[in-house]
């Protein structure tokens, strides 16, 4: 199965603007609606057979070509 990613919403480049909910992207979609916290959305991609899960690290910090923005969290 596809590698998910665990983004905040909405997207920002100010690392002190708040987070209103999480999204799980799959091949640059969003699937599975909106999340309240981060561990919502990666269960939820867990749950569903993505691997592997990656969680944004920073707010701020969303880019998935560069691999220090995200964290793997094991399912």
């Amino acid at each position: 199965m596809s590698a998910a990613y665990v983004e905040h919403r909405p997207i920002s480049s100010d690392k002190n603007a708040p987070t209103d909910h999480h999204v799980v992207i799959v091949n640059g979609a969003s699937v599975g609606g909106n999340f309240k916290t981060q561990r919502e959305a990666k269960d939820y991609a867990c749950n569903q057979g993505y691997r592997p899960v990656h969680v944004a690290w920073e707010r701020h910090l969303q880019n998935r070509d560069i691999p220090d923005h995200w964290r793997k969290d094991p399912c």
